[in-house]
């Protein structure tokens, strides 16, 4: 489990499925503690897809969704994919205004 003040990541490992729960604020301080949480379930080469749960996520602001895109392109540089899963309807209005909303959304199973 990673977090500070703001924000809390706790990891799930589902062998090829990471799952990483996020609660609390998403704003450009957490961009640290969502890279190295990330880069950390890489290194399993058996996970061949992660989703960021954000049912729990309070607060997204531009630098939010900064650490969003970063923790995304940290995985893509490992052709594994990021998406996020129990999105809110506040969120979910920051992700479309930002145009960010397919590239973070989940495909169908």
């Amino acid at each position: 489990m990673y977090g500070d003040s703001r924000l809390t990541v706790l990891v799930l490992d589902g062998r090829s499925t990471a799952q990483l729960l996020l609660a609390g604020e998403v704003d450009l301080g957490a961009t640290p503690m969502l890279e190295q949480a990330v880069a950390s379930v890489l290194r399993d080469s058996a996970v061949r897809r992660i989703e960021l749960d954000v049912a729990l996520v309070r607060f997204c602001d531009a630098g939010g969704l900064s650490a969003l895109l970063a923790s995304h392109r940290l995985a893509a540089l490992r052709q594994v994919p990021l998406y996020l899963i129990q999105v809110r309807a506040t969120l979910q209005k920051v992700l479309d205004a930002a145009g960010l909303d397919e590239l973070l959304a989940r495909p169908p199973d």
